[in-house]
C-alpha cells in the first residue's frame, strides 16, 4: 500500500511542479482549456473502461465513492494532454507533428504499463498495450480537434 501512496502523491508533485514550472503566463488560457476537456473526455473513458470490465483499480483514493481512480483521470492524465496540446509544432511540418503525435501516444500507455507491473493502483484484464496507444492517438486527435474548433480554427 505504502508504494501506490508513494506513486500517486509522487506523480500528482511532479504534475503540479510541470505546469507550475512549464506553462508560459501567455498560454495559460489554452492550457485550462485542454486540460478541462481532457479530464472531462478520460472521466468518460475510463467509466466505459470500467463498466466494460476492462480495466480495474485495486487501490484507489475514495475506496467507497467511485471504482475509478481520481488522481489518474483527474489530475495526472489531463496534465499529460495539456502539455501534449501546449507543446504541439507550431510550425505545420507533417513529420514534427506526426512524431509529437507518436511520442505522446506512446508516454502515456508507457506510464500505464509501468503502473500496472509495479503497483497495485491499475489492472488491465481485455486490454494491451497496442490498444493503450490507439486509444491515446484517437483521444489526443479529438482534443486537438476540439481545441482548433473553440479557437475558431486558430491556432496559437
Amino acid at each position: 500500500m505504502n508504494k501506490e501512496i508513494l506513486t500517486i502523491v509522487g506523480s500528482w508533485i511532479i504534475c503540479g511542479y510541470f505546469c507550475w514550472r512549464y506553462i508560459p503566463r501567455d498560454r495559460k488560457r489554452l492550457a485550462h482549456l485542454s486540460f478541462l476537456f481532457a479530464q472531462a473526455f478520460l472521466w468518460i473513458f475510463e467509466y466505459l473502461q470500467i463498466s466494460l470490465g476492462i480495466i480495474t483499480f485495486p487501490v484507489r483514493e475514495f475506496y467507497f465513492a467511485t471504482k475509478m481512480s481520481f488522481s489518474l483521470h483527474y489530475f495526472i492524465y489531463p496534465t499529460f494532454f495539456m502539455f501534449f496540446i501546449i507543446l504541439f509544432p507550431k510550425k505545420k511540418e507533417k513529420k514534427k507533428i506526426l512524431l509529437h503525435y507518436t511520442l505522446f501516444s506512446i508516454a502515456a500507455p508507457t506510464y500505464n504499463q509501468i503502473i500496472e507491473k509495479t503497483t497495485s493502483l491499475l489492472q488491465f484484464h481485455h486490454w494491451n498495450f497496442f490498444l493503450s496507444v490507439l486509444s491515446t492517438f484517437i483521444i489526443l486527435l479529438i482534443t486537438k480537434k476540439f481545441i482548433c474548433w473553440f479557437q475558431q480554427g486558430e491556432w496559437p
